[in-house]
């Protein structure tokens, strides 16, 4: 670290205007940055698409991208604290250092601190400074006691703005989507993200994590880096050490113009030394007076009467601090009381706190997302049931616009009211109409705008169970030889078709 060889003003800020001096150093290298987040994320989203596609456990592929995905966070730290510092944002060096940053930032990955609050301001602890167990705890206390808060804060903003990006991209997804579509494919899209599991859903879901990670990420990273930074720069003072060495240069480039000038003056003040030595002489030399005739006693007593009875001299503070018990000055004298059986059992009983306490944020990570993803079995008994998709409430055929309000609600008993009426052909309109009605309306059958027989025929055989593709098809047969070719069918092909009505369709609503 070389702090003459910064590339940033280096003085103290607020809080916020550190992180977004973080992320101006993401923007600066953008180019390299982003370099560096594909080749590493991307071969991480391969892996987890070929689990989804490949195995039969797509939620856990999800999950071990998302857990690995710090990973990428490592390269971009190594290129903007480089940058920070004068040099290149070198873009090989950073990926073929991928593997090793990330072992030196396992505690992120394979322990329970990847659920750390504030991890992009703790990462550059462990990866910058090159700290490990007890030195990289004690350094980490004394930064967290300024930006803890605040790192907690620049999560928090990410994941929300993480999760607004996600579904943002869905909802532009289902917006993109024709009018004439939305009944159909539109809630097919969205049915992808709330009511789906497969493989499709789990692989469109990552997809748009993904992209709502690439968006805000580095930006992430960045913003911790600039907290990390302005936190360095107020408790060591960097901005006061940047001016120093910056005050030494100048003054070192002062002394070297001096000695030039004295090497070219001094051969001429020497040839005119005798002559001055003439002129002086007979000169009695004059002491230094110093202050003597400046001030008298009086008046400097006087003065700092004065100032010491300013009312800025006279203001107090009571400051008052509360200390743990359990610190570290009383436990190292308890350490050096005690022998080093109880020390042994002491280290065991905090190793063994810590794990079980990791275990138990662990446990209760696990636990919601079983809540979540078991939601369909145990809404309905808290008397909420998941909201349906929705439905086509028209249909536009060749013939004309289907909407519920046209049709009846018993179709059977309509249909063979006019049958027997003898009005045939306005059965069977009515008949082939409700069947389509039905199979769009309640079993999520996609059709064109003003479809024909034939459309409808292939349709509903394509997204349809064989018996009810059956059943439409005579339906439509009957039908197109009554309306086309004036062949009305007679009451022993009608009545069956009347018949099976409600096993396939029910009642049109």
């Amino acid at each position: 670290m070389n702090l003459e060889n910064v590339t940033v003003e280096m003085r103290p800020r607020s809080e916020w205007e550190a992180a977004d001096f973080g992320a101006r150093m993401i923007r600066r290298d953008a180019g390299a940055i982003y370099r560096v987040w594909f080749a590493t994320t991307l071969p991480l989203l391969g892996m987890a698409l070929l689990m989804i596609i490949y195995t039969p456990y797509p939620v856990i592929a999800t999950l071990l991208y998302w857990w690995l995905e710090p990973i990428a966070d490592g390269p971009i730290l190594r290129i903007i604290s480089r940058r920070l510092f004068g040099e290149d944002a070198n873009v090989r060096a950073a990926l073929r250092s991928v593997f090793s940053l990330a072992w030196q930032n396992k505690l992120f990955l394979l322990t329970p601190y990847r659920f750390h609050f504030a991890r992009s301001t703790a990462m550059p602890v462990t990866q910058l400074e090159g700290l490990s167990g007890t030195e990289r705890r004690s350094r980490a206390k004394v930064l967290n006691l300024k930006i803890m808060n605040h790192g907690t804060g620049v999560t928090v903003a990410y994941q929300h703005l993480a999760l607004a990006l996600y579904f943002g991209v869905i909802l532009l997804g289902y917006a993109l989507v024709p009018t004439g579509y939305q009944d159909s494919v539109g809630s097919d899209w969205m049915g992808l993200f709330w009511e789906e599991s497969g493989k499709t859903a789990n692989i469109v879901s990552l997809l748009v994590l993904y992209i709502a990670q690439t968006a805000l990420q580095p930006w992430f990273v960045g913003a911790g880096f600039g907290l990390y930074i302005n936190c360095r720069t107020q408790l060591e003072a960097w901005d006061i050490e940047v001016a120093f060495r910056r005050m030494l240069q100048r003054r070192a480039g002062s002394f070297a113009t001096a000695i030039v000038a004295a090497i070219l003056i001094a051969p001429a003040a020497l040839i005119a030394e005798p002559a001055v030595a003439q002129d002086t002489s007979g000169e009695m030399p004059v002491e230094d007076p110093g202050f003597a005739g400046f001030w008298e006693e009086d008046e400097i007593q006087s003065a700092l009467a004065v100032v010491l009875a300013d009312d800025a001299l006279q203001t107090s503070r009571e400051v008052e601090e509360w200390y743990s018990l359990d610190s570290d000055d009383s436990s190292s004298d308890a350490d050096k009381s005690s022998n080093g059986w109880e020390r042994t059992l002491r280290d065991i009983g905090r190793f063994m706190s810590f794990i079980v306490e990791f275990g138990l944020w662990i446990g209760v990570a696990i636990l919601l997302f079983l809540v979540f993803k078991t939601r369909a079995h145990w809404l309905p008994w808290l008397g909420r049931r998941q909201k349906k998709p929705r439905t086509a409430t028209r249909v536009i055929l060749s013939s004309g616009e289907l909407v519920a309000e046209s049709l009846p609600d018993d179709v059977p008993a309509e249909v063979m009211r006019l049958w027997n009426a003898g009005e045939k052909r306005q059965a069977l309109s009515l008949l082939y109409r409700s069947c389509v009605f039905a199979a769009v309306t309640q079993h999520g059958v996609r059709l064109p705008p003003s479809a024909t027989e034939g459309v409808c025929v292939a349709a509903i055989g394509q997204q349809t169970d064989m018996a009810q593709a059956e059943y439409f098809r005579q339906v439509v047969s009957a039908w197109i030889r009554c309306a086309y070719g004036y062949l009305e069918p007679d009451d022993n092909a009608m009545l069956p078709l009347c018949k099976e009505w409600p096993q396939h369709y029910g009642a049109v609503t």
